[in-house]
């Protein structure tokens, strides 16, 4: 059983290492093609772009992934948000048919200064980091989270909201992205775990939810990343 753990461990941890490359080549890519002529103009003429980021280091090497989507929007404030889309129930075959899809906000005519960037890439090494850690969950661990919000609206209810937040699968993935924004900022990991829960709450409320049970429910979710959190990244603060 020792040894079964070890060979566990030992995967997880060359996996994780694979991952965190994996997120410097995409956004590293996703950077230089936000500067390319082509792209800056389109944003410009139309206020949108969308582009496939070209990066066959990643795609030619995670099996569960078929492509990465880049969509470029205006937007009041730097932000990048993203998702792993596959079909459900997907067999291991129907699972390569998947796409990873990051959704950029930018301001007007960004290619007239670039000081944003610091911000962008930290946003979108948490977003790759998050997406790119669904892409390597089990069909199983992905359709827990389907089956819990099957409609995607996260926020109906708080009962539906604890179950997609207390999910296996969101759970690691979230982490995953807080531990690599915080290690991009060289932040305490702790810090930026409770801005994301900042960020969630405020979600609630916008949702009109009661304020007292959405902090009930920042409680519970900020319990289980935390411990998740220490066990997966021994070395976090």
């Amino acid at each position: 059983m020792i040894e079964i753990l070890r060979k566990m461990l030992t995967e997880e941890i060359v996996r994780g290492r694979a991952l965190e490359r994996y997120v410097t080549i995409a956004s590293r890519a996703t950077v230089n093609a936000i500067k390319d002529e082509t792209v800056c103009e389109a944003f410009n003429t139309n206020g949108r772009t969308d582009f496939m980021l070209q990066v066959p280091d990643i795609t030619d090497n995670i099996d569960h992934l078929r492509s990465i989507v880049i969509k470029v929007r205006v937007g009041e404030s730097v932000a990048a948000d993203g998702s792993y889309e596959f079909d459900l129930d997907a067999s291991d075959e129907e699972r390569k048919t998947s796409d990873i899809y990051v959704n950029i906000a930018l301001p007007p005519r960004y290619n007239k200064d670039y000081s944003f960037m610091p911000k962008l890439i930290a946003e979108l090494k948490e977003t790759f980091r998050h997406e790119l850690e669904h892409s390597s969950q089990s069909t199983e661990e992905l359709m827990n989270v389907q089956r819990a919000v099957p409609d995607r609206e996260v926020w109906k209810d708080l009962e539906t909201a604890e179950k997609y937040y207390l999910s296996d699968g969101e759970m690691k993935a979230h982490v995953a992205g807080i531990y690599k924004r915080a290690k991009s900022f060289r932040k305490p990991a702790t810090n930026v775990l409770e801005k994301v829960l900042d960020s969630i709450y405020n979600t609630g409320l916008w949702h009109k939810h009661e304020p007292a049970k959405v902090a009930e429910l920042m409680e519970k979710v900020q319990e289980r990343w935390a411990d998740y959190l220490f066990k997966r990244y021994p070395q976090a603060q």
